[in-house]
């Protein structure tokens, strides 16, 4: 079978499930107090909003991203690029200016890395390397609440915007949300504060219902959605051009926000704590039924959708 058949997400749980086991539901790995991290994408991953500045300070962040979700501090940044030999120096020189500014940002260290000669699109990889700050341990229970840390659907304006050609406006916000996302380190301080009530944790990169499915394969447990946190006037503005929720969900990658799995008692003092801290959190959920691994809306189970590397959107 085509891995374009299969898909990324597919050949993750059937084939690579077989060396690493459940370990392929967890966006990074931990060991002895420290976390590891590696994301990347292809250089033609432009908007005409964007350059290679941007490029790579979303690279960055990507991997960074992960690591502050699951309750790591950033340490040390690598990376990994291959590019045309016909690129002007002064886009390479961007790209690097714009992974070393996000890992400043992200008050991390970067120590260089691989430059490789690239014929076609190149790529750019970045490594991260963090220290453990919350080993959450609780284990999950019918009931226990899912809170999401901000609203999401602007990247989704932006990617269905592209797929009609522009034709539909896009807030501002949203282009930058795309353009030079930007991963909230207060969450480091929620960890500090909440390790003890925290079940489990994960970004949102690939798409929200990406996102909830890996939790639910993780946490070994159905998971029952009220709602999404959808931005309303991002909503507003796609359902005018016949879009619904589904399509929102379907195009949601590249948030970088977090979920999170918590325990009842402490749920709204977390969400009371991140409005605090200037997120836009909800709790969107809860655990169901144990041994059970799907996702259900309004007690309808939903197919799972968001991007897949070998797929596109599906």
């Amino acid at each position: 079978m085509k891995l374009k058949d299969i898909g990324e997400h597919d050949f993750i749980k059937r084939k690579l499930s077989k060396f690493l086991g459940s370990n392929v539901f967890y966006d990074v790995y931990t060991e002895d107090g420290f976390t590891y991290k590696i994301d990347g994408f292809q250089l033609s991953y432009f908007f005409s909003f964007m350059d290679y500045y941007d490029i790579g300070w979303k690279a960055v962040t990507a991997t960074v991203s992960d690591l502050i979700s699951s309750g790591s501090k950033p340490k040390l940044i690598l990376s990994s690029i291959g590019i045309s030999p016909e690129t002007e120096d002064k886009q390479l020189e961007d790209l690097f200016y714009g992974i070393i500014s996000a890992t400043e940002y992200y008050e991390a260290k970067y120590t260089g890395g691989d430059l490789n000669n690239s014929e076609k699109n190149g790529w750019v990889d970045v490594t991260g390397i963090g220290t453990q700050i919350c080993n959450a341990k609780n284990n999950p229970n019918n009931g226990d609440i899912i809170i999401i840390s901000d609203e999401i659907g602007f990247t989704s304006e932006v990617f269905i915007s592209y797929l009609n050609n522009f034709n539909i406006p896009i807030h501002e916000i949203s282009k930058l949300k795309v353009k030079h996302p930007v991963v909230n380190k207060n969450i480091l301080n929620f960890y500090r504060e909440f390790c003890s009530y925290i079940i489990s944790s994960t970004d949102i990169s690939d798409g929200l219902l990406i996102s909830l499915q890996n939790l639910s394969s993780r946490l070994n447990y159905s998971i029952l959605i009220d709602d999404f946190n959808i931005n309303p006037d991002i909503y507003e503005n796609l359902h005018k051009y016949g879009y619904k929720i589904d399509d929102v969900l379907k195009y949601s990658g590249e948030e970088f926000s977090s979920l999170f799995v918590v325990k009842r008692e402490k749920a709204q003092e977390i969400v009371n704590w991140l409005n605090y801290y200037n997120f836009s959190p909800k709790i969107i959920g809860k655990l169901g039924k144990r041994d059970r691994n799907e996702i259900k809306y309004k007690d309808n189970t939903l197919n799972v959708s968001g991007w897949d590397n070998f797929k596109g959107w599906y």
